[in-house]
This record gives C-alpha cells, sequence and structure tokens, in this order.
C-alpha cells in the first residue's frame, strides 16, 4: 500500500461529515451540527442577478480558463475587502482558491509533507486536522485558555518540535467561539517573529460580528509571518467556493504551481459572481440582513440555555460566528448523548470531535446558524431533558 492510500484512516468520515449525512436524510431533525449557513438566507435571486451581470459586464472571460492567482477583479475587490480590515498587503500576495478549505489545502501542499508538525490551540477545528494528517502531518495540541493559544506554551512548543505552522483561529474561533484580545495577539505575534514561524490564520467568521468592537487580523501584527485565510462561504454562498488568502512571499510561486497542477484555477465564473457581490450595494445589505438573523439566534439560543439547561451547565457567549460551547459537569458524557439526540430529533456535535488527542467527553459545540429561529427553544430544552444527569 502507498504511503498516500495509507493516509486516508486519517480523512475518513468523522462526526462532522457523519452529521450532514444524517441531516440529508432526516430534515426534520433540528440541527445544532453542522456549521453551515441557514438555507434561508442562501441569496438565490440575488446570485442569479449578479451571475446576469457578470456575463454582460465580462462575456466569455467569465467561462474560460483564467490565471491560476486569481479573475483580476475579485482580486481587485478582495484587496479592497481586506484593506478595510487593515491588511494591506501587496496585490501579488493574493490568491482565490476554491473556498477557504481550499486555500488551507494549497497551502498544506506547499508546506507539509510526511514528518511535519503542525501545531493548533485546543480545541481546534476538526476539519484542519484531517486535512493536516491527510498530508503526513504530526498535529501537535498547545495549551490553550479562553483567550486562545497560550504564549508560554506555544514558545515552549515551537523550541521542541520547529513545525511548518501554527495554525489559528484567533476570531470567533471554531468550536469554541472564543476571541483572541488584542493583548494576546500582540504576544502570540512576539513569539512567532521572535522564533520566526509561520502562523496561517483562519479568519473565515469575522464578518458575522453581531456586538463589541472589531480587532485587527493577526496577520496585521506579523505580517510577515502570517498567511490569511478568508472566506464568502458564510457570507455569500458555500456553493460558490470562494476563498481569499493572502500568501507569504515565499510561498506564491509553489502554492500557484502546486494548485495549477490539482484544477488549474477556481472557477472563473463563480469569481465573477463573487467581484460583482463585493463591488455591489447589495452585498453590503444581504451581509446586514445576514449578520441580523443570526445575531437574532445566538441570542435565542443564549435564552433558552439559561431557560432550560441544568444548572451545572456552563457556557461562554461569543461576540460573533456560528457556535457555542456548552461545558457540562465532569459526569456528562456528550458522546453517549448523541444517539439519544438524534432520536428525540435534535442534532449536536461531541465537544471530544475537536480534540487531536484524549479528549474530555463533557462538553458540546452547538452551532446556531443553521436552525431555524422558531424551533431554537424547543431543540435547546430536548437536549437539556437529556442532559439532566440521573
Amino acid at each position: 500500500m502507498s504511503s498516500a492510500l495509507g493516509r486516508v484512516a486519517e480523512v475518513r468520515s468523522g462526526p462532522i461529515d457523519d452529521a450532514f449525512a444524517t441531516l440529508v436524510r432526516r430534515p426534520d431533525v433540528i440541527s445544532f451540527a453542522v456549521g453551515a449557513p441557514d438555507p434561508a438566507l442562501l441569496p438565490g435571486d440575488l446570485i442569479a442577478s449578479l451571475a446576469a451581470d457578470a456575463i454582460a459586464k465580462y462575456g466569455s472571460a467569465a467561462l474560460q480558463y483564467g490565471l491560476t492567482q486569481g479573475f483580476p477583479p475579485l482580486l481587485d475587490q478582495a484587496g479592497i475587502l481586506l484593506s478595510n480590515r487593515g491588511i494591506g498587503c501587496r496585490p501579488e500576495q493574493l490568491h482565490i482558491a476554491t473556498g477557504g478549505s481550499g486555500a488551507l489545502h494549497n497551502v498544506c501542499m506547499a508546506l507539509l509533507a510526511p514528518g511535519s508538525v503542525v501545531l493548533v490551540e485546543t480545541p481546534t477545528y476538526g476539519p484542519a486536522v484531517k486535512v493536516f494528517r491527510s498530508h503526513g502531518a504530526t498535529v501537535v495540541a498547545v495549551e490553550s485558555d479562553d483567550r486562545g493559544i497560550m504564549p508560554d506554551a506555544l514558545d515552549v512548543a515551537l523550541a521542541q518540535h520547529d513545525p511548518a505552522f501554527v495554525y489559528l483561529l484567533p476570531t470567533f474561533q471554531n468550536p469554541t467561539g472564543r476571541t483572541m484580545p488584542t493583548r494576546r495577539r500582540e504576544q502570540i505575534a512576539e513569539v512567532i517573529t521572535r522564533r520566526g514561524a509561520l502562523v496561517v490564520e483562519d479568519d473565515v467568521y469575522v464578518d458575522l460580528r453581531y456586538w463589541g468592537e472589531s480587532l485587527p487580523a493577526f496577520w496585521s501584527f506579523a505580517p510577515e509571518h502570517t498567511v490569511y485565510i478568508t472566506s464568502l462561504s458564510k457570507t455569500l454562498a458555500p456553493a460558490l467556493r470562494i476563498g481569499i488568502a493572502v500568501l507569504t512571499d515565499n510561498l506564491r510561486e509553489p502554492v500557484f504551481a502546486l494548485k495549477q497542477g490539482i484544477d488549474m484555477q477556481t472557477s472563473a465564473f463563480n469569481q465573477a459572481i463573487a467581484a460583482e457581490f463585493l463591488a455591489s450595494p447589495v452585498g453590503s445589505a444581504h451581509l446586514e440582513r445576514v449578520v441580523a438573523a443570526y445575531a437574532a439566534k445566538l441570542d435565542t439560543v443564549v435564552t433558552a440555555l439559561a431557560k432550560h439547561f441544568p444548572a451545572e451547565f456552563t457556557w461562554t457567549v461569543p461576540d460573533g460566528g456560528m457556535f457555542l460551547w456548552v461545558d457540562g459537569p465532569a459526569g456528562f458524557d456528550a458522546d453517549a448523548l448523541l444517539g439519544p439526540a438524534l432520536e428525540s430529533g435534535v442534532a449536536f456535535l461531541p465537544g471530544s470531535a475537536f480534540f487531536t488527542d484524549a479528549a474530555p467527553r463533557n462538553a458540546m459545540r452547538l452551532s446556531f446558524a443553521g436552525a431555524p429561529l422558531g424551533e431554537i427553544d424547543r431543540g435547546i430544552a430536548v437536549l437539556a431533558r437529556l442532559c439532566e444527569l440521573p
């Protein structure tokens, strides 16, 4: 068996894949499981209109092969988007990938080989771990707290492992919803810069802020040591598969060469639609509707948790994103609860799905974005009944 086939076990279906499959078979389930947008907020009419505008403006260029780096009008709009976030990168650093996950994969192709090490937060985004392991990398979890990865622990891990990169989700982290405060970002940037290390910053939820002040991207504290990844999947439509990356200078050539060998380019047609979305006032109006809808859902989830859940359970309310992390008492087993919850018509993900090694079993990740607003209270009430300890 080849080494590539031998790594298939690392990327086989996991809890998130299984949740998607279950929900396809059972659309009646109230889902707090998958981090997908609310289907009711996916703007079919808007996308149809933008597609017509794109064909009218760009003609056959929107239907032809194009540059591996990206469709030039979208690269221009991406530069404006990033500049508004305080990311003043050069045009040649930009890359349009097939979703945020595609951008991450492209970077991994350039950086990882069997035996490489990737450092991650605790807990972290499970599908990213699968990507790293699919390239033969060893994934090492670094101690984290409610403000993110801890500077001293990261410093020690960098000295011990000499990793290919550190993977961070500083804003509205998946799965915990936590946001790394500015001071912690500065501390992590100091460690990264002093050690000459690289961070891959996953920032796909940043536009989904419901309250509180926006924070500078981690990139702005260590631009020469950071690959920045964001996406339109959470704000426009996942099926368009539009990811945006800011690459370090040494990664541009290998990333473009490797992507060209995989799929040549991300769909020029989809990129043209995305360019029209970012350039149009209707895009801003759509984002406002999305943010207002998800803010209402988060508020409803928090109210329902306070009303229904046993006192032994705790949670922290995030300032944005799609996720809320619930910790139960020591005797609670979220993994064992998953089956009964599905039988009762409610889905969630156990917290153990987001750890790289020995995982506590007393936590749950609740994704509120896709759950119908009118069903949230009932779904939380069902979970609460199942969570009551004997």
